[in-house]
């Protein structure tokens, strides 16, 4: 499998739960071969890519966000996390004539830790 000489477009930040990181990117537009689809890999950070990435396909055909600071890109989640853990998160573009990208640019991200404060319940008397 070849690779690509470009890299994948850098991720954006835009949002982490417990147990989910989302992230957003722009749409390649290749003039050589067209994209396929795309990668969005983690891992536990510093653990390394070869023995503890995973791995989720998103289609080239996914919706693209239409309003906020997301507009025009691609919006995908990582699920199924670890809560109060530190993630690199990066993409690769998988084109049609077999070739991958360069990864983009790593993002570490941190889940949230799990809660023990009670809920504010408001009551009316």
């Amino acid at each position: 499998m070849a690779v690509n000489a470009t890299s994948a477009p850098k991720l954006d930040f835009v949002g982490a739960s417990e147990t989910i990181i989302t992230v957003a990117f722009a749409p390649v537009k290749s003039s050589s071969a067209p994209v396929s689809s795309y990668e969005l890999c983690w891992k536990e950070y510093p653990q390394n890519w070869d023995e503890h990435g995973q791995r989720l396909s998103v289609p080239v055909t996914s919706p693209l966000v239409t309003s906020g600071t997301a507009q025009g890109k691609i919006r995908v989640s990582a699920t199924d996390l670890n809560p109060n853990t530190t993630y690199t998160v990066r993409l690769i573009v998988l084109y049609e004539d077999s070739e991958r990208s360069k990864p983009g640019p790593d993002l570490i991200i941190d889940t949230d830790a799990v809660s023990c404060t009670p809920e504010r319940k408001c009551i009316i008397l």
